[in-house]
């Protein structure tokens, strides 16, 4: 895959099924194992964690749901994608609440992505019904959470729309819970993948710098921006541009200057170089800025779109950049 593939590795890919309180079993003995078994699994002692959840199963006569989750997210942890999933299937046969139920899809979902071989069609079928399951239940987090990674393994069938649509659905729904960073450079990825990509003649553009780090883009909002407050974007993601070797031979250094864009999103749109230093350099800066995400600017605690100054330095360091 293109360079993409490396920010992805870089990301938390999915986030693990929730934690949240089952319905007590009707057997003392189950439920203290039971109790037992998540302390283990918080303790990230895996492979206790998992004989406890399979003896609270045997006790329950094979048919406790929320012993099985458990057993597959201890699965995981012991990095058995096989049986993770099969534990969260039969989990998903005997759940019954909304929110078990949609920890269980998830649940699943994450199994299939944790495979040597990810299953990206099974993952996506799996989360779509975590999203659907736990829509109807009191902790909304769990769906949006399933949202999150519904949109990421869209991404990574490079079904970008669709990636684009429910990273925003999570991003309405919950703007500041626990997927809504991921979200939200998964919303910016898809949104550039998906969009036509400029020649280099048009992408590359040397111009003056702006005096100003930050404008309001809308000139309504500017006109009265000095009366109200503004908060400037706070960078959340972005990799530094690529230092290639020929740069380093040839001993290119400096400081590139970009303006671009931060949308009400936090996606960057239309980065142009007004400070060059090289046209390898200054190439590197915008094929590394444009994917570079922002919780946005607000004005008034609303986002808006703002013109932005970036600066990258470019180093004989091992970073290269920065």
């Amino acid at each position: 895959m293109r360079a993409l593939k490396l920010i992805l590795i870089c990301l938390p890919v999915f986030v693990a099924a929730l934690a949240s309180a089952a319905p007590p079993p009707a057997d003392p003995a189950v439920a203290e194992t039971l109790k037992e078994a998540f302390d283990l699994l918080d303790k990230n002692r895996f492979g206790e964690a998992a004989k406890s959840f399979q003896q609270a199963d045997e006790q329950a006569g094979g048919s406790c749901g929320p012993c099985l989750l458990g057993l597959s997210r201890a699965y995981v942890g012991l990095r058995k994608p096989a049986k993770a999933a099969d534990a969260a299937r039969k989990a998903v046969d005997l759940l019954r609440t909304p929110e078990l139920l949609g920890q269980a899809w998830n649940q699943l979902g994450f199994a299939l992505m944790s495979h040597s071989k990810p299953d990206l069609a099974g993952a996506e079928e799996a989360f779509r019904k975590a999203v659907e399951a736990a829509a109807g239940g009191q902790v909304a987090s769990i769906a949006n959470v399933a949202r999150y990674n519904l949109a990421d393994v869209l991404w990574r069938q490079k079904k970008y729309a669709e990636s684009e649509s429910a990273a925003r659905e999570a991003l309405i729904a919950e703007p500041t819970g626990p997927a809504s960073l991921n979200a939200r450079i998964v919303l910016c990825q898809a949104r550039t993948d998906g969009a036509p990509v400029a020649p280099p003649e048009v992408v590359y553009e040397d111009a003056a710098c702006p005096k100003e780090g930050l404008r309001i883009f809308e000139k309504k909002a500017q006109a009265t921006s000095g009366e109200s407050v503004v908060v400037r974007p706070e960078k959340l993601f972005g990799r530094p541009p690529v230092y290639d070797e020929g740069a380093r031979m040839s001993n290119l250094r400096g400081t590139v200057v970009v303006e671009a864009v931060i949308d009400e999103e936090g996606c960057i749109q239309n980065p142009r170089v007004c400070k060059s230093v090289h046209p390898t350099l200054d190439l590197a800066t915008l094929d590394a800025v444009r994917r570079w995400v922002f919780r946005p600017a607000e004005l008034d605690g609303k986002p808006v779109k703002v013109y932005y100054t970036l600066t990258v330095s470019f180093t004989m360091s091992r970073s290269g950049a920065k």
